[in-house]
């Protein structure tokens, strides 16, 4: 009888578990030379609670690139887990690209998990809104219309992948007699905890599925 009671309470957890949502936010602030970008990650009913913060980022040169610190905090306990600071320049970037095309080549039909688990994520709310101002009205009319442009098709081909429950609100203000350039998104998704266990059981079995796929993995995903 115990047996049965504690075999229905972990079949009771796992389903509320497997229920829950994942909750990301997403802020990314420019201002001038000021830039911030923060993720908040939520899950198993608020249980976990995760944050990623960006809150430099400085052009050095061509040769150096970008440099950014990025900051991991807790949001239960609200302090900082750890800090790292980083570049990006043309070496950083080809080997990304590199190192993504031997992911690709190392999982069988990567593109094809990516769609499937795409079209589980929802997203709850989009704010996106743009100051421009460039000091002449006839230069900022026009790259007004152009950022209106941009914004439109980049979340046109977005929410191909992704469902959208709500209207987003997007906002483009022009500036004619300032030189200033902000913009402030805000964006919330949520995709059930379910989905991603089984993502992440999918795409274990489609990269076992290549020769050497899984050592490759570990090796480009795990260095240090």
């Amino acid at each position: 009888m115990i047996g049965a009671w504690i075999a229905g309470t972990a079949a009771v957890v796992l389903v509320l578990l497997a229920a829950s949502n994942v909750k990301l936010r997403m802020l990314i602030l420019r201002e001038k030379k000021n830039d911030e970008i923060v993720l908040d990650i939520q899950g198993l009913y608020g249980l976990v609670k995760k944050r990623i913060e960006i809150p430099m980022l400085q052009f050095h040169n061509i040769k150096e690139g970008i440099g950014y610190k990025t900051e991991f905090v807790n949001s239960k306990a609200q302090e900082l887990t750890h800090d790292n600071r980083q570049h990006i320049n043309k070496r950083t970037i080809t080997e990304a690209f590199e190192n993504m095309r031997e992911l690709f080549a190392h999982c069988f039909h990567l593109h094809d998990w990516l769609l499937g688990t795409l079209k589980h994520v929802h997203c709850t709310g989009m704010y996106w809104k743009t100051e421009v101002g460039l000091g002449d009205a006839a230069e900022t009319a026009m790259t007004t219309g152009l950022v209106w442009g941009l914004k439109t098709s980049l979340l046109g081909f977005i929410f191909r992948f992704i469902k959208l429950d709500v209207t987003p609100e997007i906002n483009v203000v022009p500036l004619f007699n300032q030189v200033k350039f902000f913009t402030d998104v805000i964006w919330t998704a949520r995709i059930r905890f379910f989905y991603v266990m089984l993502a992440g059981i999918l795409l274990l079995y489609r990269i076992l599925k290549v020769k050497g796929g899984l050592k490759t993995w570990q090796r480009l995903l795990f260095k240090t």
